[in-house]
């Protein structure tokens, strides 16, 4: 049977969600404590890759496993899993629910804060300067629609597909500094890091709006700037169709 397990974790001390040799991940140690409690091997198949450093409010995985899974799997994985990660809700889906491919809509904000404050450290980036939001808007405008994202891509694009459908981006001004949101149907490798990073030169007067668009609309990765660092990314959301997604909650 399919199980779609809704989660959130902070992932300051975690080398990203996939399982990867020599480093903590998020996935590995979902697929340990869920293996331990099924009493067989359980691999899990997240919505998406985060990187190390990189948080997520709302995450979505889901894991084969057997008919009779106790109904209070939720509570035992919690207490099993280290504080930094959140079992929100388990639900037995139908087979063709797949957490990766069947998402429709993916949400990702970035938070930067003018202050520097101990509290916030693992969870946004500390940037001192007044940023240009009307420069770095036209910026954001200009990636909304269905776009090649080479120039914000690290490493190879997978199945040589660099197009992304990006429904909205925006800045906005917070009381404690400064949030981007995008929302997309997939993005690529480090793509919202490297568009903020860049941003953030257009929001210093480094560069100008007209510099990104240019940077934009070329292949070149080395031309946009560097990446923003992994601990203000925050995964928010992911859509998927209401038919698919729903099922029953244990418990």
């Amino acid at each position: 049977m399919r199980y779609k397990i809704e989660l959130a974790y902070e992932g300051t001390c975690f080398g990203g969600w996939q399982v990867q040799n020599n480093t903590i991940t998020v996935q590995g140690e979902i697929n340990k404590a869920l293996s331990e409690v099924c009493n067989q091997t359980i691999e899990t198949m997240g919505c998406g890759r985060t990187d190390s450093g990189v948080h997520a409010s709302y995450f979505v995985a889901h894991f084969d496993g057997p008919d009779n899974i106790p109904l209070d799997l939720d509570v035992r994985l919690n207490k099993m899993l280290p504080n930094s990660i959140g079992i929100k809700k388990i639900t037995a889906v139908n087979e063709d629910f797949h957490a990766r491919f069947s998402a429709l809509r993916r949400e990702y904000h970035y938070h930067i804060h003018r202050t520097k404050n101990p509290f916030t450290a693992n969870f946004s980036l500390w940037l001192t300067a007044e940023l240009d939001l009307e420069a770095m808007n036209q910026c954001a405008q200009a990636i909304i629609g269905n776009h090649g994202f080479q120039a914000f891509c690290k490493g190879e694009i997978p199945n040589e597909n660099p197009n992304c459908d990006v429904n909205f981006a925006c800045w906005e001004a917070t009381e404690t500094g400064y949030t981007f949101k995008i929302q997309a149907n997939r993005f690529l490798r480090n793509m919202v890091r490297a568009l903020v990073g860049t941003m953030i030169e257009v929001g210093q007067g480094k560069i100008s709006s007209a510099d990104f668009k240019q940077i934009f609309a070329g292949e070149s990765r080395s031309e946009a700037g560097a990446s923003a660092p992994a601990q203000g990314l925050h995964l928010t959301d992911v859509k998927y169709p209401t038919a698919i997604a729903k099922g029953n909650t244990l418990g």
